[in-house]
């Protein structure tokens, strides 16, 4: 098995994980993205344990660290999975309990 193999076969297996993680809608309305020093009140799409969707017409690069921060909660570091029309995809630091 050649590297490329390896690299998509461990690419398909991580899209797997992060589909089979479950999302949640109308847990949480809006959050503070920080990002590059401002702060961005966003609407919250959905969140999952490991991370959330917001929409947001700010354009942050992929991988790029911001700081999430939910009503009544302490920041959380994430990182931009993806951005594409006005909606954002974040990756948390660290797992996180959601109730």
């Amino acid at each position: 098995m050649g590297i490329h193999q390896v690299v998509a076969q461990a690419a398909a297996v991580n899209s797997i994980e992060r589909r089979s993680e479950e999302r949640h809608e109308g847990i949480v309305e809006r959050a503070t993205l920080w990002f590059r020093g401002a702060a961005h009140d966003v609407p919250v799409l959905n969140i999952s344990s490991r991370g959330t969707m917001v929409e947001s017409d700010i354009a942050p690069r992929l991988g790029e660290t911001v700081l999430v921060e939910f009503p009544e909660c302490s920041r959380i570091h994430a990182f931009v999975r993806w951005a594409r029309d006005g909606r954002i995809g974040l990756n948390f630091g660290h797992e996180i309990l959601i109730g």
